[in-house]
């Protein structure tokens, strides 16, 4: 999986960030460059930790539609 989908659900939101896991790292991030790759990839990981994998990823459209887009800046395409 290269990005996202506009509409993920919440197991879709995991697999994609296991997939980049190993981007996870050190360097600055581009989203938030106060922030690693990595804090930023758990901030993620956290948002979707507990949510069950077939319902969407986030409730409100408009707070999913800029996580899938900060997620795919931040690592899509790696």
């Amino acid at each position: 999986m290269s990005k996202l989908p506009d509409n993920p659900t919440a197991g879709q939101v995991k697999d994609f960030l296991l997939e980049v896991m190993d981007a996870a790292d050190d360097r600055a991030s581009k989203i938030n460059p106060s922030f690693t790759k990595e804090q930023i990839w758990n901030a993620f990981m956290s948002s979707v930790f507990n949510k069950d994998e077939d319902k969407s990823y986030m409730e409100h459209q408009g707070k999913a539609s800029m996580a899938v887009k900060n997620m795919n800046r931040e690592f899509g395409g790696i």
